[in-house]
């Protein structure tokens, strides 16, 4: 499962798009407060994609929330900020790559694969966990 998070209605279409035509699930999601309100399930295997900018929690506070949840999906940046020391600051809090858009849609996919490869590693880890 693929969590689009984009305040731009276009962008967020667009993603929705690309993932479907490439044979991957994905849900939208304008604002991060409406995506933490969100039960996700923790069965399904995922990663998330966010705008930095963002109405409310930006792509950073997200990624500090969902820390403190606990929660290991991975975050990509896809944003329009070309900011060097906001992207460094997001590597620094352990978010997974930080595009800068225009992107070429073959290198998008191509992220997502990693990061939904190591979603599942991630996933996997915990249910072995569980089991011992």
């Amino acid at each position: 499962m693929i969590y689009v998070i984009d305040p731009d209605s276009n962008q967020r279409d667009q993603l929705l798009k690309l993932f479907e035509r490439t044979g991957y699930e994905a849900v939208s999601y304008p604002s991060a407060e409406e995506f933490l309100a969100t039960d996700i399930d923790p069965a399904k295997v995922g990663c998330i994609i966010s705008e930095m900018e963002l109405p409310g929690v930006d792509g950073l506070e997200l990624l500090s929330v969902l820390r403190q949840r606990n929660s290991e999906l991975p975050v990509i940046i896809l944003t329009d900020d070309p900011d060097v020391n906001r992207a460094v600051t997001a590597l620094r809090n352990k978010v997974l790559d930080y595009i800068v858009k225009p992107m070429v849609e073959r290198d998008l996919i191509g992220r997502v694969k990693i990061a939904l490869r190591l979603a599942k590693q991630i996933h996997n880890s915990r249910r072995t966990d569980r089991a011992k």
